[in-house]
């Protein structure tokens, strides 16, 4: 799994150099879904996220933030 589509790319180009097919041998996934993703052959499965959305709801927690308000926000937690 590749945090983004040209890191995907980069590796699968290193599993052809290996001798490895992908899907046949390896799986790779990427996490932009950009068109990129769809160039290389064989094309790479990818996640897509909606970036948009995310900042909108960023946004919005930020605005409640600075108005005082407490919705959605998570406490911080130690994982230890």
């Amino acid at each position: 799994m590749y945090d983004n589509d040209i890191m995907a790319v980069a590796g699968l180009s290193v599993a052809a150099e290996m001798g490895l097919r992908v899907p046949d041998d390896v799986s790779l996934l990427a996490w932009d879904d950009s068109q990129l993703c769809r160039l290389t052959h064989p094309t790479l499965s990818a996640m897509s996220h909606d970036v948009h959305g995310f900042g909108a709801e960023v946004a919005r927690t930020l605005f409640g933030v600075i108005a005082g308000e407490e919705r959605g926000l998570t406490p911080y937690r130690p994982l230890c």
